[in-house]
């Protein structure tokens, strides 16, 4: 009986370490030990989002592509981290940069070259260059 208490004590303190290793990790991110996300509603002028675009065949096929793979991420708020991209954002960097970074990716996004074809890529990139830059947009950077 006392050999049976002896090893569980054992492993709970060999344990510990590791469960306490936990604790502090999420307590230092700043988050609690169990989070829930927020959500935030946006409204959109629906008149504007539904209106036509004058897109070409490949800019079509590149603006479903954008809103499939990159329009979670690439909303320049804090629930849509990553920089809002546009013509702007293109013709600063460069077609290639664009391209290269699609399919590389960076320390924060998640490159894409063996999920998505370069024709893909190329489609992107050129609905890209039609979404005109907003008021206060932020650049995205290099």
């Amino acid at each position: 009986m006392n050999r049976v208490l002896v090893r569980r004590v054992a492993v709970l303190v060999t344990l510990s370490p590791f469960v306490m290793a936990s604790w502090v990790q999420a307590q230092q991110n700043g988050e609690a030990r169990a989070t829930v996300p927020t959500v935030v509603r946006e409204d959109y002028d629906m008149r504007t989002f539904m209106a036509p675009l004058p897109l070409t065949e490949v800019g079509l096929k590149g603006r479903a592509l954008f809103a499939q793979r990159c329009a979670n991420c690439h909303g320049g708020t804090a629930q849509r981290p990553g920089p809002l991209l546009g013509q702007q954002t293109v013709e600063r960097l460069g077609d290639s940069f664009i391209r290269e970074k699609v399919r590389k990716g960076s320390l924060m996004m998640p490159g894409f070259e063996y999920s998505v074809q370069p024709a893909q890529i190329d489609q992107i990139t050129a609905f890209l260059k039609t979404v005109a830059s907003q008021p206060g947009q932020t650049a995205a950077p290099e």
